[in-house]
């Protein structure tokens, strides 16, 4: 458990105060006495239609066991297992969502709560723009970032955003942008933040996409000598994806360009690693096999340095060559729950790893109510 409290300490709150969790029940509980009393929400100059007006409930379950036994360098045995929780509710009028809600996680082997946060944010979506701001949970997003730009872990106990996102969702693809403020500059704390693009379009199953992310690592106040450090990742990339074959259910095959400028303005050199970044996966009934292949400069510049503080990817990628499979059997695969098991390989050019890993999730969109 050790390396999980590593890489994940200084982006979740472990000492979240009381009243944050007071002030929500009571949020709550105004709410739903608002409804009960059959109350219309009025603003300042036009009155909002009560018929438009909705209460609106989401839960997310996601329940986690991941083992992994290593031998590589770049990465450290531990096991997680544990469970996450979080419940959101709000009032929807038109097109507008105001919602707040509390998550919390448990790591099983421990006593107490290991983490916990609020959501409390504004949600937008009409036609073909979406959009959020505050802090929402990671779930709002169209898809999530590869492991080369988050690690596994960081999904597990980092499921909120804090910031803004905009989404554009057309008939053949989408494309969003979205900025997450992870660090307050503060003594002894650097500000950190990352703004993130990422889309997809394609036409009768191909297609071309794009990750990018850019990170700004600043100084804390005072700097104690500390510089910025800038940091770009780019994956442009193009795929097929291809569905109800004779022989497969899905057939998927990605390739892509991994690129980053790393730069420190103590020295101002700039450092880009670059390779070969694809992703293989077919699908047939209940089973998966996906393979997932880096290929080129080792990524992380300055790991040794600055750690998992300023690179959030899987440390695997700090091989020039690292492999993973996984072969994947799904015991439920519904639209609002999802169980699957996985074995997975890990090779990288100095040795062979394997993990287990097991996932239960409850969509978050399970329970939607309406009070008209």
């Amino acid at each position: 458990m050790g390396n999980m409290h590593y890489i994940c300490s200084m982006y979740t709150n472990h000492s979240t105060p009381r009243w944050l969790f007071i002030c929500c029940a009571m949020v709550l509980h105004m709410v739903s006495q608002a409804y009960a009393q059959d109350s219309t929400f009025i603003s300042k100059h036009t009155p909002i239609d009560k018929e438009s007006t909705s209460l609106v409930v989401n839960i997310d379950n996601y329940n986690f066991f991941d083992n992994r036994e290593v031998h590589s360098p770049h990465q450290h045995s531990q096991t997680l297992f544990g469970a996450r929780i979080g419940a959101e509710i709000g009032v929807q009028f038109e097109a507008n969502q105001v919602i707040i809600g509390a998550m919390g996680i448990k790591n099983f082997g421990e006593s107490g709560i290991a983490e916990q946060d609020i959501t409390f944010y504004y949600h937008y979506e009409q036609g073909h723009f979406a959009g959020a701001f505050g802090a929402f949970p990671r779930w709002r997003l169209k898809q999530d970032l590869p492991d080369m730009f988050i690690y596994d872990s960081l999904r597990y106990y980092s499921p909120t955003i804090n910031g803004a996102l905009i989404q554009y969702t057309a008939r053949h693809g989408y494309a969003e942008l979205y900025c997450n403020w992870l660090n307050k500059q503060g003594v002894n704390q650097r500000e950190i933040f990352e703004i993130v693009t990422d889309g997809k379009f394609g036409y009768h199953g191909i297609y071309a996409g794009w990750n990018a992310q850019l990170t700004h690592f600043s100084v804390p106040r005072p700097s104690n000598g500390l510089h910025v450090y800038d940091k770009l990742m780019l994956n442009p990339y193009i795929g097929i994806e291809k569905s109800n074959l004779q022989w497969l259910d899905v057939l998927k095959i990605e390739a892509g360009l991994m690129l980053s400028l790393n730069r420190d303005r103590k020295d101002m050199l700039w450092k880009s690693p670059m390779g070969f970044l694809g992703d293989f996966r077919i699908r047939k009934w209940r089973f998966e096999l996906r393979d997932r292949l880096y290929a080129g400069n080792p990524q992380f510049s300055d790991y040794d340095t600055f750690g998992a503080t300023l690179h959030r990817g899987d440390p695997y990628y700090r091989s020039s060559l690292y492999n993973r499979t996984d072969i994947t059997f799904y015991l439920l695969n519904k639209r609002y729950i999802q169980c699957h098991i996985t074995a997975a390989f890990h090779y990288t050019e100095k040795c062979l790893d394997n993990s287990q890993l097991i996932i239960l999730h409850i969509a978050p969109d399970w329970l939607f109510h309406k009070i008209r």
